[in-house]
């Protein structure tokens, strides 16, 4: 529960910071990729992609957040690079997250209904003719109609339910859970720390700006006098 309400709050975060940044003055061309430098080209080409991602969608992300930040320069380019890299780690490690517990059901299923297997057969006499923990457990999974039946009946003898399975296999993962928990939480707060430097630098420039305009001001006023 905690967890979603902070990927909530780091998905609200970060939208409002983009939406702060897309109103900050920037070159009037969207698209930043003509003006990097040749030999900065590597940057925009590289896609940190595994093998089965669709290119496509990092392309879609790149682009959006390109026109959204719209970067004045070089360096802003760079850190929308990273920006954007880090949204998609995120992303893939909570993928991960989500395969990982789907495929620790399995482990958990054929844990919750061997018990209930072996009080049928506690000689092991049928062992040869009914079907084992595991291969009941993955006609579950795959959604065997027969298999889940017996899997369900299994389980109510235990007084259980897919709910404890699920609950089980999350037990069984928590360590790597959390450990994702952590590597996405970190890709957040590189992917925010970035945003408020781009913050930082065009809130600078914009004081920058103001002082010299006061100054070149002030010089203009002097010599009317």
């Amino acid at each position: 529960m905690s967890e979603a309400v902070d990927q909530m709050a780091n998905r609200a975060t970060t939208k409002a910071k983009l939406n702060r940044l897309s109103q900050v003055d920037a070159p009037a061309s969207g698209d930043v990729l003509p003006a990097v430098p040749a030999h900065l080209d590597f940057l925009f080409s590289d896609r940190p992609l595994l093998p089965g991602e669709d290119p496509d969608q990092y392309e879609t992300l790149l682009r959006s957040i390109v026109h959204q930040i719209r970067p004045a320069d070089v360096i802003e380019a760079i850190w929308v690079k990273n920006i954007t890299d880090l949204i998609r780690e995120a992303n893939r490690i909570r993928c991960w997250r989500r395969q990982i517990l789907v495929q620790a059901q399995l482990q958990a299923a054929e844990d919750l209904i061997r018990p209930a297997l072996q009080n049928a057969d506690p000689m092991g006499l049928n062992q040869f003719m009914t079907p084992s923990a595991n291969s009941l457990a993955a006609g579950w999974m795959a959604g065997d109609v027969e298999q889940q039946a017996q899997v369900d009946g299994l389980l109510r003898e235990r007084g259980l339910t897919a709910e404890n399975v699920a609950a089980h296999g999350f037990l069984l993962n928590l360590p790597s859970v959390e450990r994702i928990d952590r590597m996405a939480l970190l890709a957040d707060q590189r992917r925010d720390a970035l945003l408020r430097e781009i913050e930082r630098k065009r809130e600078g420039f914009g004081q920058l700006a103001r002082k010299v305009a006061a100054d070149v001001f002030d010089i203009e006023r002097t010599g009317e006098q």
